[in-house]
């Protein structure tokens, strides 16, 4: 059964509205989805339909370079350079590869996100805003690792509680369909542990807000620049009506 959050799109996976968390009372103003290119027409037809005006692209410089284009849809480069598969290469080769190996690489990535790419969440959320009320869509590769964390910061800032924030992100567990050539060469209970997302990534990221900064909010103002005025601009932009 799909999600209520759910936009089927032709050639895409994982692509819901964000709205169903914080009340935007069937307004759709900001998408979270895997890599758009893809798309077939009847999917880029829905797409369009969406009347998405920003795209947020997370992917590193090579993942994006093909990137598809959509006519009067405005697109935002913001790499996150990805960094899972060579690690695991490197345990492969020292002969330390297993589940619990691959799980820790999930972990430590998630932790470095928050500290290493407050940067690119600060624009994200700066993007989000400048849109207003035109509606935005950010995606990666698989719609659930860098995009994973982005949208938890952006429902942060709207006060989402953290377990409904883990409530979004376990959905990519039901939503996300992997490409057949995606880690193909992988041993398949270590690509379990890099496709499925996993409670224990997530609380990695929220750990490392802990320990750096006390609490989500005070990560928000201090590294990322979204203080009370601004989680109150971003309230509005994604739940006002109009």
């Amino acid at each position: 059964m799909q999600h209520e959050s759910h936009i089927p799109l032709e050639g895409a996976s994982n692509t819901r509205d964000l709205g169903w968390l914080f009340g935007a009372g069937g307004r759709r103003r900001v998408f979270r989805s895997a890599t758009l290119d893809n798309l077939t027409a009847a999917g880029r037809r829905r797409f369009l339909e969406l009347n998405v005006a920003v795209i947020i692209d997370l992917r590193g410089r090579a993942e994006a370079a093909e990137a598809k284009e959509f006519s009067g849809v405005e697109r935002i480069h913001l790499p996150i350079e990805p960094n899972v598969v060579g690690e695991l290469r490197a345990h492969a080769v020292a002969g330390t590869l297993d589940v619990p190996a691959a799980q820790a690489v999930m972990a430590n990535t998630y932790r470095r996100y928050i500290t290493d790419y407050a940067p690119v969440f600060a624009e994200v959320l700066r993007h989000v805003l400048a849109a207003r009320r035109r509606p935005v869509l950010f995606h990666c590769a698989a719609g659930k690792d860098r995009t994973g964390v982005a949208a938890a910061l952006i429902l942060a800032g709207l006060g989402v509680p953290q377990e409904t924030i883990m409530q979004d992100y376990l959905l990519s567990n039901q939503l996300y369909r992997p490409l057949a050539t995606s880690a193909s060469e992988i041993p398949p209970d270590i690509r379990a542990a890099i496709i499925q997302v996993r409670p224990s990534y997530l609380e990695a990221a929220f750990a490392a807000i802990a320990e750096g900064w006390g609490s989500a909010e005070a990560y928000l103002a201090t590294a990322l620049g979204i203080g009370a005025r601004e989680r109150a601009a971003l309230h509005d932009a994604l739940t006002a009506a109009g």
